[in-house]
C-alpha cells in the first residue's frame, strides 16, 4: 500500500488498482481517472493523502462517453455548495430556535388531537409532519449558508418529533409522497424525512429507550447530508449515471460522516450515517463491511432509507405500492439487511402496510389503518364509504379467513379510488 500526496497527483492518469481514504474507505478504482474536480474536493475535505495498491499508470483516460445527467463536464465541480432549497418559500424566520416551530406544532396537537375524531386526527398529524418537513430544511440550509448544525436544537426537535411519532404512527404511516414529489429539487427533504419516520417506528418495536430512538431520529433525519456538499444533478436527474458519477456520488456517506464528527455529534450517530449504505453481505459501501461490523444504527438505517426509496417516486421511475416494497425487503436478495431489523419494519407497518388499500374477501374496498403487533398479515382495515355506530369511520380486524385481505389494490385501481374520494 502506497501513500500518494494529493498535491502531487497528476490530473488525467488512471489507477493501476484501488484508491482508498484512510487506508479503508474505496475513492476510485482503475476504470476511473483522476480528475482536478475530485483533486480540489480531497484538498477541500482535508485529506492531504490518499492511498493506492500501485503506482499510477501513465497513459491519459481517454474521455467519458457520456456526461453526467448529459452535462458537461465542467458541471460536475466539486466546490459542492450548489444545493438549490428554495428559502423564500420553505425557511422561515429562526427566530427562537430551528426547532421552535416544529415544538409548538406537536404541543398544539397533542392537546387537540384526543378530542378530535379520526378525520380530524389525521388533518392534525399533516400539519405537524408539514412543520417536520420544515425543519428538516432549515437544518439543512442552516448548513448550506452558515456551516452550521446545532447539535442541541437538532436534538430538541427530533426528541419532540420522535415522541410524536411513537404515539401517532398509525396516521403518520398513511401519509404518502406526492407524485409531483419526483421533480421537487428538495425531495432530500422528504426522504429523510420518511425515513426518520421508518427508523423511529422500527427502533421502537425493538423496545429501545426514547433518548436512543432520539439519536437514532438525529442519524436518520442527517443520514443524507453529504448529499448536499454534490453538486444536485448527481441525484436529481432521470437519466443513469456513469461510472464517474455513481464514484462521486457514493461519497456522501463519508462527507457526511467527516461534516457530523466536526461538529462534534455522538459518535453511534456519525457511524449511522457514515454506514447507512453497507450491506450485511459486504457488498455495500464506503467501507464494504460485512454485518458482524456494522453498526445497529446503520443497520436500522439501511432497511428504513431503502424501503422509503422503493416506495417514492423519482425522476428515473415510478414509486412502488407500499405492500411491494415490504415484500421486497421481505426477499432480502443476498442477504444485504438484517433479519431482526426488516422483522421489526414489518410488525410497525404490516405486511400490507399502513395507507395501502386492499380488497377485502367480501368485495369491500379498504384503506389498511393500524398493525397488529400479534401478525403483521391481518392489519386493521378502515372500510371505505363505511361508518360505525358513533358515525365515525368503520375500522375493523381483518383475519386469515372470513375477512381476509384478498389483494392489494393496483395502481390503476388506486387512482380510480382516489378520484372518487376526492
Amino acid at each position: 500500500m502506497t501513500a500518494l500526496k494529493v498535491a502531487e497527483l497528476k490530473v488525467g492518469n488512471r489507477l493501476a488498482g484501488q484508491v482508498t481514504l484512510d487506508k479503508q474507505f474505496v475513492l476510485l478504482d482503475s476504470t476511473i481517472p483522476f480528475t482536478e474536480e475530485l483533486q480540489k474536493a480531497l484538498v477541500e475535505w482535508n485529506f492531504k493523502e490518499v492511498y493506492c495498491e500501485e503506482k499510477f499508470v501513465p497513459e491519459e483516460a481517454p474521455k467519458p462517453k457520456a456526461p453526467l445527467s448529459a452535462a458537461p463536464t465542467s458541471a460536475i465541480s466539486t466546490s459542492f455548495e450548489s444545493v438549490d432549497f428554495d428559502l423564500d418559500a420553505l425557511v422561515q424566520s429562526t427566530n427562537g430556535g430551528i426547532s421552535s416551530q416544529l415544538i409548538s406544532a406537536v404541543e398544539k396537537a397533542k392537546k387537540e388531537i384526543p378530542t378530535e375524531s379520526e378525520e380530524q386526527k389525521f388533518e392534525s398529524v399533516e400539519k405537524v409532519y408539514g412543520e417536520f418537513l420544515n425543519f428538516i430544511t432549515k437544518v439543512f440550509t442552516r448548513f448550506v449558508t452558515h456551516k452550521e448544525l446545532d447539535l442541541s436544537q437538532i436534538a430538541e426537535g427530533v426528541k419532540s418529533i420522535s415522541e410524536f411519532i411513537r404515539s401517532n404512527k398509525k396516521y403518520l404511516l398513511r401519509i404518502q409522497p406526492k407524485p409531483e414529489q419526483k421533480q421537487d429539487k428538495n425531495f432530500l427533504v422528504s426522504h429523510c424525512a420518511r425515513s426518520t419516520v421508518f427508523s423511529v417506528v422500527i427502533a421502537d418495536q425493538l423496545k429501545w429507550p426514547p433518548q436512543r430512538i432520539a439519536d437514532l431520529g438525529t442519524a436518520a433525519i442527517l443520514h443524507e447530508i453529504g448529499q448536499i456538499k454534490l453538486p444536485p444533478q448527481l441525484y436529481v436527474t432521470n437519466k443513469p449515471l456513469s461510472v464517474q458519477g455513481r464514484a462521486v456520488l457514493s461519497t456522501h456517506s463519508i462527507l457526511g460522516f467527516n461534516i457530523l464528527k466536526e461538529h462534534n455529534f455522538p459518535a453511534a450517530i456519525q457511524l449511522g450515517v457514515l454506514e447507512h449504505h453497507e450491506r450485511e453481505n459486504g457488498k455495500g459501501y464506503p467501507r464494504k463491511i460485512d454485518g458482524s461490523k456494522i453498526s445497529t444504527f446503520g443497520k436500522i438505517l439501511a432497511v428504513a432509507c431503502v424501503y422509503e426509496a422503493i416506495s417514492s417516486p423519482r425522476q428515473y421511475k415510478e414509486a412502488k405500492s407500499t405492500h411491494e416494497a415490504i415484500v421486497e425487503m421481505l426477499r432480502n436478495n443476498e442477504r444485504q439487511y438484517d433479519d431482526t431489523i426488516i422483522k421489526a419494519l414489518v410488525r410497525a407497518v404490516s405486511l400490507f402496510p399502513i395507507g395501502a388499500y386492499v380488497y377485502l374477501s367480501n368485495g369491500k374496498i379498504a384503506q389498511v389503518a393500524d398493525s397488529n403487533p400479534n401478525d403483521p398479515r391481518t392489519p386493521l382495515v378502515q372500510v371505505l364509504g363505511e361508518k360505525n355506530e358513533l358515525g365515525n369511520p368503520k375500522i375493523v380486524m381483518t383475519d386469515n379467513d372470513k375477512m381476509r385481505i384478498a389483494r392489494v389494490v393496483n395502481r390503476d385501481e388506486l387512482k380510480d379510488i382516489l378520484k372518487y374520494l376526492a
